[in-house]
């Protein structure tokens, strides 16, 4: 029997112009989490920024160290690991939880109450968890590197206890194509012709006897997160990372299930999780929202039936006529009482359509809530919100005005920022054709640029003046 789920989820597409919200996040605690600004000052740090923001981190340790990059804004720049577990699972190791009074709106715990630690003081924080966080980061630090490590920090200001950290994706070596070369060590090109006839050359890529690529392996310091991952395992890498951390986790004493081996469960971070239970609570409050608009109908059906009964018992209202043996002051009380009762009969059906309405909710509650100890808590909560069904369907009525608002903007930005791509291909064009010309390639007007091979120019060019520039003075502009 396990004591709890392990949780490892890693991000490794995180670009530079991310760091700048991580960065907020992880010092300001601002972004998407339910952060506790009671419980903030027990996160524990273990790495701390020496920078000024992530950004500004990244961009020095890189060039402190001399790392080797491809500085593009497409460049997965740092990447990002995660270890937790559920509310159980600290439970055992002796972290008290109480109630949130907020529930799950989706995934296996789907209607169950949100658990969040009770931590008031540093010693709520049992040892065990802390040692658990401490095997954590000593796995990391020997799976990426102690000194690719960025930021480090314990989060025990949300829903659940987590380890977060973010790394430098760094390599010893890469693997870069090989290209013909003729006798004098140039680089022989490839003719090509492309369905409009119009021609253009591309380096010759050397192959062995059986077609494949040739690679050469370069030593060094690299950035690259591609080869990063390749080296442990490739499009098996997370799986295996996810077998070592249990194997190495287990070890330390600690009795987690590392999930189904194979298995195609998705590793959604936490930012694609909560936009899931979003969008999940947004179904129930669209739910509730019919519920509601249907007891309404009911309500304003039923006045109009009663209003279209009275004005036909006034029409045929018997007190314009003498009935014999009564007086008509009988006959009208007879008559107000039988409008009474056909008024009552009416609510009364009026609410049991809206019982029926109820019921079924209840049911369907029960379905998906059966043998759920929380059950009479969720259900008291439920009739506690209620009262903000009315608003809440007002602001998503806002929202979606806003979104549409949103989306406008969007379109006028693509159309901008598409203008300002053809700018920049006609710019670029031209420093090409300039290149070109300068190293005594020339192009007619309506030739195309074969721009591979400008940009290999331009990369031995830039390589060379590396090595002659001094390079302490300006890395601030070529980051």
């Amino acid at each position: 029997m396990y004591d709890g789920n392990q949780v490892v989820r890693v991000v490794s597409k995180y670009k530079k112009h991310d760091a700048y919200n991580i960065g907020v996040e992880m010092s300001e605690r601002k972004g998407t989490g339910n952060y506790d600004k009671e419980r903030t000052q027990f996160n524990v740090e273990y790495v701390s920024l020496t920078e000024k923001n992530l950004y500004q981190e990244i961009k020095q340790t890189l060039k402190n160290r001399n790392i080797e990059f491809n500085d593009k804004p497409s460049t997965n720049m740092f990447n990002g690991i995660t270890f937790s577990s559920g509310p159980e699972f600290f439970e055992t190791l002796g972290m008290k939880f109480v109630d949130s009074g907020r529930t799950y709106h989706d995934g296996k715990k789907k209607g169950q109450i949100v658990k969040i630690p009770e931590i008031k003081r540093k010693e709520d924080i049992p040892k065990t968890v802390s040692y658990y966080f401490d095997s954590c980061m000593d796995f990391l630090k020997e799976y990426v590197g102690e000194e690719n490590i960025l930021l480090a920090q314990i989060h025990y200001d949300e829903d659940t206890p987590h380890l977060q950290v973010y790394f430098l994706p760094i390599v010893n070596t890469v693997k870069r194509k090989q290209y013909v070369k003729d006798k004098d060590g140039n680089v022989v090109k490839e003719k090509h012709v492309n369905a409009n006839g119009n021609i253009s050359y591309t380096p010759k890529l050397l192959r062995d006897e059986k077609g494949k690529i040739i690679y050469s392996e370069v030593k060094g310091k690299f950035l690259n997160c591609d080869e990063f991952w390749k080296q442990r395992g490739g499009q098996y890498s997370f799986g295996k990372l996810q077998d070592e951390f249990n194997d190495f986790i287990t070890k330390r004493g600690f009795n987690l299930y590392r999930g189904d081996i194979g298995s195609k469960v998705e590793n959604q971070t936490k930012t694609e999780w909560q936009i899931k239970e979003l969008n999940a609570e947004l179904e129930e409050l669209k739910q509730e929202k019919v519920n509601v608009l249907k007891v309404i109908e009911n309500s304003k059906n039923a006045l109009e039936t009663s209003n279209k009964s009275n004005d036909k018992d006034n029409i045929l209202n018997p007190t314009k006529r003498k009935l014999g043996g009564y007086k008509d002051e009988d006959v009208n009380k007879i008559i107000d009482y039988t409008k009474d009762l056909k008024k009552q009969v009416i609510v009364l059906n009026t609410d049991n359509q809206n019982k029926d309405i109820e019921i079924n909710k209840l049911l369907k509650e029960n379905d998906t809530f059966r043998n759920n100890k929380e059950l009479i808590k969720r259900n008291e909560i439920i009739k506690e919100q209620k009262s903000t069904i009315k608003e809440q369907a007002q602001e998503i009525s806002r929202l979606n005005g806003v979104i549409d608002i949103l989306n406008n903007q969007i379109e006028n930005l693509q159309a901008k920022f598409d203008k300002f791509k053809e700018k920049i291909y006609n710019f670029c064009d031209k420093i090409c054709r300039a290149l070109a010309h300068k190293i005594g390639l020339h192009y007619d007007k309506d030739d195309d640029i074969n721009y591979y091979e400008m940009g290999s120019y331009a990369y031995d060019i830039n390589r060379k003046y590396d090595k002659e520039k001094d390079k302490s003075d300006d890395f601030e502009i070529g980051m």
